[in-house]
């Protein structure tokens, strides 16, 4: 059921997806990500926002604190998740794997190949920052308007 919680989480968690996407870009090759990681953040941004964050709100500001934590926590993995498998896809359509099992554990091979790449402390400090900062102004909103 909508709640001005859940929608407060989707705008906030979106927009934080957004200016992850932002600052994660001059992490790719030449600055260039591929065309489908800002759509994929804030889409990302908007799910964890609406299901996850939007959901546990009226506990209070401390335990926001842990839910924008997992957040962040989520967010990461999904993140990669989808920049794996769309890479593991172009690999399937250039006939690099000799079977579906081996492309499938090459997502999971992909994904630590990627995170290698984003390990920096502005950038993880701002994914877990701003997670706990939309959080916050969820937990706000759906105090102020249950």
């Amino acid at each position: 059921m909508p709640t001005a919680g859940r929608l407060a989480g989707a705008i906030t968690f979106g927009l934080w997806g957004w200016y992850l996407a932002g600052v994660g870009a001059p992490f790719f090759v030449e600055g260039r990500p591929p065309p489908s990681f800002l759509p994929g953040a804030v889409i990302t941004g908007i799910l964890i926002g609406w299901v996850y964050v939007g959901r546990r709100t009226g506990e209070g500001y401390v335990p926001a604190v842990g839910h924008g934590l997992s957040a962040g926590f989520a967010f990461s993995f999904v993140t990669l998740f989808i920049m794996a498998f769309s890479l593991m896809m172009a690999n399937a359509f250039r006939r690099r794997y000799d079977g579906p099992m081996e492309a499938i554990v090459d997502i999971f091979n992909l994904m630590v190949a990627e995170s290698v790449r984003f390990i920096d402390v502005n950038l993880i400090s701002s994914i877990f920052v701003g997670a706990v900062l939309c959080a916050w102004i969820t937990e706000y909103f759906s105090q102020k308007y249950p």
